[in-house]
């Protein structure tokens, strides 16, 4: 028989860690196939592994449920070419309730093995639902909560990706009377008590799990173990008040009956309930605002001083904040909807400053169920009712180009067939398509003279100031991204990276409004522009520098000097201050360099992005016609990864090319509609009116965002981030329809 194969160096003494998988998957997978050939007419059951979404039994390293699926795919194969008959199950998941690099919950890991193609590599899920304190009764199912429950919790999600036919083996289940145990701690008598009832509730009510096994007869272990507390017997040899109660059960046997109680009520069922309290809410608030005249206060509430109206706001955020009591947050938001009818222009800038903050979001606990709220969509959600009031009031003409804008829901719509996370494809249409719409709905209904489309796109400025000050504060006290030798600014976000996909567009968004304002805001501006490209060239985003800023800057000069042709005169002859600026320039970016030389230099992350972006485009030439849908990227992707060990990044969110995450998600429908806004982006800045000063700047800043945020969308994201689809939507509605559109415009502040 083949041996074992050996542990990665990080496993070894004098680290050594037994229970690691081993460094060679290949031949581990010999290895199998070997036990089988030899094993076959014993053993009919395979277990590939124990508890890999636990640090200590995946080695010295992070947890990787793609890298397991990958273990578990080779060794399943290996063993059925041996072992026709043999029945396969996986690595029986420790029960967790964290979601970091040392331990991952089950449900999320099984998720991951399912999204790296393990569906067919195992016959049943081996779970370990162990009760901790609760009862088995305890019918609470969140991530977050230990119980017997959580079998239940795991066949739900089996479900919701088609795989209710595969059943599921608790082969370790139990409570613990040891007073010391970290597994809580129960009395004999209810120790005895939750089994039977474990096995009451699995036989009547579970026919999916097909097995249930004790967590242990006796450990061999000192009496101070506090795995003892699980033993059937006690170190004495005496047999336990549990072990009496399961040998006496006899829901199992064949001369009993078995029942089959209710099935659990349907998933969308508590969401019916939460719209019709909804409906009734609204039908209540309604009814109420008639009664006390809430026209006449919204209105009345416009005519206070604006350092009133700000507090207002402001008390109404702070509160915000800081609650967690839902009833609370609920009424915030109805305080919210409330500003937002008295001052429909204020809730849509606030809405713009708030797209960058999308991980604040606020945790709505239901039951069994957590939605999670950013900031910006409770700001959206907020301004909806003062929409419907505007638009009742004085409706937006509808334009042909509102109709190409609103194509990318059906072309959505086209990949409904493929899903196979339901509840991340649900989150995609939503953060990816509903709330950029709405956002374009919402420009289109409220920015209707000058002033309002300059002070919506210094709201949307404003909030990538706030992102830049953020990082610049954090990165000032020495946090942030260590990565090859460089302390990279980081901010709201999780990656630099994704800091600097938002602040290259608020950079040149920034330049555009220094010539759109005059006097001392002009000089505020240029001082807020400076710390925004501070803060970005502190990323160290080699796409954001290298790419994004040289292409945005020769949009932005290529625009000026359309608006002012005598500028390119006054250049001419003053091409001595020409080269001396250009020379230091130089010497600002040779600096630059030399201080994050071993960022630049590594070609390590490169490679990287070769490797996705060739797996990638395996992934899209199987779903080239309707793509795999928004928010299904991470679930499709790690399948296309090669067999052997992973050689790119298995966790994904979205493919770092904008063309490949537009032809992926929305296949060559969702290509042609991006070519097609393109065009029309690019049309109208070169057809701005040049007559409005303050107008024609802020489209050259827009013009400028959108041709930066699209060259380095090639080695980066474009749209598939649920903020850069807010701004993508926002800058685009402000960007075509810059032109003076009524004759009520208030005079315009020129250059």
């Amino acid at each position: 028989m083949a041996a074992l194969p050996g542990h990665a160096p990080d496993d070894l003494p004098p680290a050594d860690n037994p229970a690691a998988p081993p460094a060679d998957l290949a031949g581990f997978a010999r290895f199998a196939a070997a036990f089988a050939a030899r094993y076959a007419d014993t053993v009919r059951f395979y277990q590939i592994w124990d508890e890999p979404n636990i640090a200590p039994h995946w080695g010295n390293r992070h947890v990787d449920p793609i890298a397991y699926a990958q273990m578990l795919r080779m060794a399943a194969a290996a063993i059925r070419a041996e072992d026709p008959d043999a029945q396969i199950l996986t690595a029986a998941l420790a029960p967790t309730g964290d979601r970091g690099h040392l331990a991952v919950d089950e449900v999320y890991f099984l998720q991951r093995m399912l999204a790296a193609g393990a569906k067919g590599s195992f016959d049943i899920v081996a779970i370990q639902p162990f009760g901790f304190g609760h009862s088995p009764l305890y019918l609470r199912q969140t991530i977050d909560t230990l119980n017997f429950q959580r079998a239940a919790l795991l066949r739900r999600n089996l479900v919701a990706v088609g795989l209710e036919d595969v059943p599921i083996w608790a082969i370790r289940f139990g409570w613990n009377r040891d007073p010391s145990s970290p597994w809580s701690t129960v009395t004999p008598s209810d120790q005895a008590r939750f089994a039977t009832e474990a096995l009451d509730l699995a036989w009547q009510a579970w026919p999916w799990l097909g097995a249930m096994g004790w967590a242990i007869d006796r450990p061999a272990a000192p009496a101070s173990d506090p795995r003892w507390g699980f033993a059937l017997k006690d170190q004495e040899g005496l047999i336990s008040s549990v072990r009496t109660a399961i040998s006496q059960w006899r829901g199992g046997h064949p001369d009993s009956e078995r029942t089959t109680l209710a099935p659990p009520a349907p998933n969308w069922l508590p969401w019916l309930g939460i719209g019709v309290a909804l409906a009734l809410i609204a039908w209540r608030m309604i009814a109420a605002g008639r009664v006390a005249q809430l026209r006449l206060l919204l209105r009345d509430f416009g005519y206070l001083p604006w350092p009133i109206q700000g507090m207002a706001w402001l008390a109404m955020l702070v509160v915000y904040y800081f609650a967690t009591w839902p009833p609370l947050i609920g009424l915030c938001w109805l305080i919210w909807a409330a500003l937002c009818l008295a001052q429909p222009g204020a809730g849509l800038a606030l809405t713009a400053a708030l797209l960058p903050f999308y991980y604040q979001h606020k945790d709505w606990r239901l039951v069994n169920m957590v939605i999670s709220i950013p900031p910006s969509l409770a700001a959206l959600l907020a301004l909806s009712p003062a929409l419907i009031s505007v638009t009742r009031r004085r409706a937006p003409r509808v334009t042909w180009l509102d109709g190409v804008v609103l194509l990318i829901l059906p072309i959505t719509l086209l990949s409904a067939g493929v899903i196979w996370h339901r509840v991340a494809y649900f989150n995609g249409l939503v953060e990816l398509v509903f709330a950029p719409l709405l956002l374009w709905v919402a420009a289109r209904v409220l920015v209707r003279t000058d002033v309002a489309r300059r002070q919506v796109a210094l709201a949307l400025f404003g909030g990538g100031l706030i992102v830049a000050m953020w990082g610049l504060v954090d990165w000032a006290i020495g946090q942030g991204a260590h990565v090859d030798g460089m302390q990279r600014l980081v901010g709201p976000y999780y990656s630099p990276n994704h800091t600097a996909l938002y602040l290259v567009r608020t950079v040149f968004l920034g330049m555009g409004l220094i010539w759109a304002l005059a006097g001392s805001r002009r000089m505020l501006q240029a001082m807020a522009t400076v710390t925004v490209l501070g803060a970005l060239l502190l990323t160290g985003s080699r796409g954001a520098i290298l790419l994004g800023l040289p292409v945005g800057a020769t949009i932005f000069a290529w625009m000026a000097l359309r608006r002012r042709p005598a500028l390119w005169r006054w250049l001419r002859l003053r091409r001595r201050w020409l080269w001396w600026a250009a020379g230091l320039v130089a010497v600002g970016a040779g600096v630059l360099l030399v201080l994050s030389s071993g960022r630049m230099a590594n070609t390590r992350s490169l490679l990287l992005r070769v490797d996705s972006w060739q797996t990638t485009f395996a992934l899209l030439r199987t779903y080239w016609l309707t793509g795999i849908g928004p928010g299904e990227f991470q679930w499709f992707y790690p399948a296309f990864l090669p067999l052997t060990a992973v050689s790119a990044e298995p966790n994904l969110l979205h493919p770092h090319n904008v063309w490949l995450e537009m032809g992926v998600t929305w296949g060559v429908w969702g290509l042609l509609w991006l070519a097609v806004l393109l065009s029309i982006a690019w049309w109208e800045s070169r057809t701005a009116p040049r007559q409005n000063a303050a107008m024609y700047w802020i489209t050259t800043g827009l013009a400028a965002a959108f041709g930066a945020a699209l060259m380095h969308a090639q080695t980066d994201a474009f749209f598939l981030l649920a903020d850069l689809a807010g701004w993508n939507a926002l800058a685009f509605a402000l960007l075509v329809h810059g032109r003076p559109l009524h004759s009520t415009s208030s005079p315009q502040v020129r250059s």
